[in-house]
């Protein structure tokens, strides 16, 4: 089975409860050859049936750029907060989860 939904994963994490966490950092809207139709950001959904749950925007998206902002590792902690490796940066980025 090949599953395409999460981008083009630069990192992936898996938790005890089996919820994947995918950090594409090298997907672009933006009109570049790059993995066209998916944005840059972390993907989050279920090891077994592959559904998408929550998806993380990459903090940084400007239309034209193609240099890597978002996610190119990811983590995420008990609480249900994710981590984000991001490399333009040079930073771990926590996203505080709402719900």
């Amino acid at each position: 089975m090949t599953w395409t939904q999460f981008g083009r994963p630069s990192g992936l994490y898996i938790d005890g409860n089996d919820v994947m966490y995918s950090a594409d950092s090298e997907s672009s809207n933006a009109g570049s050859m790059s993995n066209m139709g998916f944005s840059r950001g972390i993907r989050i959904g279920s090891v077994h049936d592959g559904l998408i749950t929550a998806f993380i925007p990459d903090p940084q998206w400007r239309l034209g750029v193609r240099g890597t902002t978002a996610a190119e590792g990811v983590t995420a902690d008990a609480l249900g907060n994710v981590y984000g490796a991001e490399v333009g940066p040079r930073m771990l980025r926590k996203h505080v989860r709402v719900r």
